[in-house]
Parts: structure tokens; sequence; C-alpha cells
């Protein structure tokens, strides 16, 4: 995988382009469709705790199957050797304004929106599956992190279901993202990926 031409400033751009559209399609389809978003019914510090909780956890999860030996963890690590070039130039401040925009913006588009709309017309299982490839698609960037960013969307789907909570979701995503574009862009050997020593300077 190469992105010819694309360098981090033009990699944070397009991310924030793309979360700012996000944005405004959830906030138009939770305008128009009159979805009513349920945002901490747990309780917001208890959807807090439980969304850093898992965060932590999912990470660590995909981590270990990143290092790992196995086919899967091969291919994860050419997909973030091939990332970690356009991450790398993110300073903190964008590292964490991308995190924090990404979990807000995403999970209110899909669990905020498209989960409970399909819910509506369909029954849950369906609902949280659809969306969770759904959710998948947009982080495409092989078919093996198609595969596990849709489980992670079964795994928020389900969480948002049984929760109530859309603030756990945003939590656990966000932090998630943080950590995980933190270890692209600054600690790139924990990842497991081969690196000069300038590249992570």
């Amino acid at each position: 995988m190469s992105y010819p031409g694309l360098k981090s400033a033009d990699a944070f751009g397009l991310a924030m382009a793309i979360q700012l559209v996000t944005f405004i399609i959830a906030a138009a389809c939770l305008y128009f469709g009159e979805v009513a978003v349920s945002w901490w019914d747990t309780g917001a510090a208890l959807s807090l705790a439980l969304g850093l909780l898992g965060a932590l956890l999912s990470y660590a999860l995909i981590l270990g199957l990143t290092r790992s030996p196995t086919t899967i963890g091969v291919q994860l690590r050419a997909l973030c050797g091939a990332l970690h070039p356009f991450f790398r130039g993110f300073s903190w401040f964008q590292i964490t304004t991308a995190a924090l925009a990404a979990g807000f913006c995403e999970e209110l588009l899909f669990r905020g929106f498209v989960q409970p709309w399909l819910q509506g017309v369909s029954s849950p299982a369906i609902a949280i599956l659809v969306t969770a490839v759904a959710f998948g698609l947009l982080h495409y960037g092989s078919f093996v992190y198609f595969a596990i960013a849709t489980g992670i969307g079964v795994v928020l789907g389900a969480t948002y279901w049984l929760s109530h909570s859309l603030l756990l979701v945003i939590t656990w995503h966000a932090v998630y993202d943080l950590i995980a574009i933190a270890a692209l862009a600054r600690f790139p050997r924990s990842l497991g990926i081969p690196v000069s020593e300038e590249s992570v300077k």
C-alpha cells in the first residue's frame, strides 16, 4: 500500500475533512430523521469509566494480534508500516484532535443515527451488523483491517444497544484512536514495525 505525495499535513487535513463531512451527515440525519440519541442512560461517570476500560482492553487485543507471527499479524504490521510515514509528523495536538473528532463524529453517525434507524425497520442484530459493516468500510485499509474494524463495530454497536450510552462508545472509540494514532506516530516499534531513528523524531 502506498499513498504517493501524501504528507502528514495532508493526512491531518484529510482526516479532519472526513470527520467534518461525517458530522454534517450525522447532524442532518438526526435532525431530519428524528432519531433520539441516548447519551448516557447508565450515567456519565460510569459511561466514561467503561469506555476507557473498553478502549484499553480492545487496544491490548489488537496490539497482541498486530505483533503476532500469524498471517494477520504480518498484514497488520505491513499496513501500520505504510501508515507510519503519514502519522509521524502529527503533533500531540493533532493526534488528540484526530482521535476526539473520530470518536465523536463517527459514533454520532453510526451508533447515534444509523444503528437506531435500522433497528426501527429491522431487528437489533441486523442493525448492529449492517452498521458495523458500514463502519468497517469507512476504515478500509486492507481486507484484514476491514474485518477487524467491522468486528470492533459489532462490539461498539452491541455496547450501545445494551448500555443506551453514546458517551460510552464515543469514549471507547476516541481513547482507542488516541492510543492507536500515538503508537503509529510516536512509538511504531511497539507495533513491531522496524523503523529508523529519524522516522520517530
